[in-house]
């Protein structure tokens, strides 16, 4: 898919830059004008398209929150595509254990597969955001698209937990242009993450332990998965196995664990 989102949009560029040549030859009196000024122009404004579509943290397509401050030991814990059952179920046993909340991205359709994954997630002092209902990307897609996927999964989460999502995760962190002026207006707001750990590669508990005690700091949101899109049993044990060391090791650093939204509070000084 990313390869897809790349081609069209560079080639939507070349044609435009085509375009704006011929015009340009069209227009200057007795002679053609070189190509290659336009060419440049319109590739550099492909690369900030890109940019702004496939970076998460990039605020080209409008303000992202990624991040906490960077003088606190704070950290956010944050599981997507779930819910995916016995996974998320062990991870809520897990943070309850250790007295932690976290936050839940979940996408609509597995929510409707789970609900009572997600009203216990919510009953038990956990953050749930929406993560759209099919987890399809959005760079390509309009704001109808965009607005149906968002709308539909804050819908089912309130039915389900009697609380509307504040918070809005694409897939993958991808966006355009229309993701964030949609979702203002739905009421929930486009975040990211700091450390992603690729658990979903499945490299070993030992392994997702190691990247998340390395790279994690202060003000950092780490992104976990609790399932894999809408894939239905998903295999998500080596993240469970992992989980109580890494809360284990980022405890024992001095950090405090925090939802998002109390991140977001903790960094903006707002509600």
């Amino acid at each position: 898919m990313i390869w897809r989102i790349i081609g069209i949009v560079t080639l939507a560029s070349l044609v435009l830059a085509e375009i704006a040549a011929r015009l340009a030859a069209a227009i200057a009196a007795g002679g053609h004008a070189p190509r290659w000024p336009w060419f440049a122009g319109f590739l550099l404004l492909d690369a900030i398209v890109l940019v702004g579509m496939l970076e998460r943290r990039a605020p080209i397509f409008g303000r992202i929150f990624w991040h906490g401050p960077a003088g606190r030991p704070l950290v956010a814990l944050t599981f997507d595509d779930g819910p995916n059952e016995p996974y998320t179920g062990q991870v809520l046993d897990i943070l309850a254990t250790h007295g932690v909340k976290a936050t839940f991205f979940v996408i609509g359709r597995n929510a409707e597969r789970f609900p009572g994954a997600v009203e216990r997630a919510s009953r038990e002092g956990h953050e749930v955001g929406n993560h759209t209902y099919d987890h399809i990307v959005f760079p390509l897609k309009g704001p109808r698209f965009i607005r149906e996927q968002i709308a539909r999964t804050s819908s089912v989460i309130e039915r389900i937990t009697g609380r509307k999502p504040a918070l809005l995760r694409t897939p993958h962190g991808w966006r355009n242009p229309w993701v964030n002026p949609v979702a203002q207006t739905l009421g929930v707001r486009p975040v990211a993450w700091s450390l992603g750990v690729w658990d979903t590669d499945r490299p070993g508990a030992e392994v997702i332990v190691r990247r998340t005690l390395a790279g994690l700091g202060n003000g950092g949101v780490l992104l976990l998965h609790d399932g894999r899109g809408i894939e239905a049993g998903a295999d998500a044990s080596q993240l469970v196995d992992a989980l109580p060391a890494i809360i284990g090791g980022l405890v024992e650093r001095g950090f405090r664990l925090v939802t998002l939204s109390e991140l977001i509070q903790e960094t903006e000084g707002t509600p």
